[in-house]
């Protein structure tokens, strides 16, 4: 089975979260708001939360069942 994967993007106004096989997107002022959203989304999907800079790399690629520091926890 494929992990699912929640992206945060830089778009050409704010930022975009996608998620889902259709990726569904949403569209945020700021990385933050985007960030939170897609920790929030990641948790209830059982997914990973990827972050992309705006030179296309992935700034973080976390699993949610990782020790890593969750923003807000």
């Amino acid at each position: 089975m494929e992990a699912r994967i929640i992206r945060v993007e830089p778009a050409a106004y704010g930022w975009t979260l996608r998620s889902g096989i259709n990726e569904t997107q949403y569209q945020f002022q700021t990385m933050a708001a985007a960030i939170a959203a897609g920790w929030s989304l990641a948790r209830r999907q059982n997914a990973e939360l990827h972050i992309s800079r705006h030179d296309g790399g992935v700034r973080l690629h976390a699993p949610l069942d990782s020790k890593q520091d969750i923003p807000g926890e």
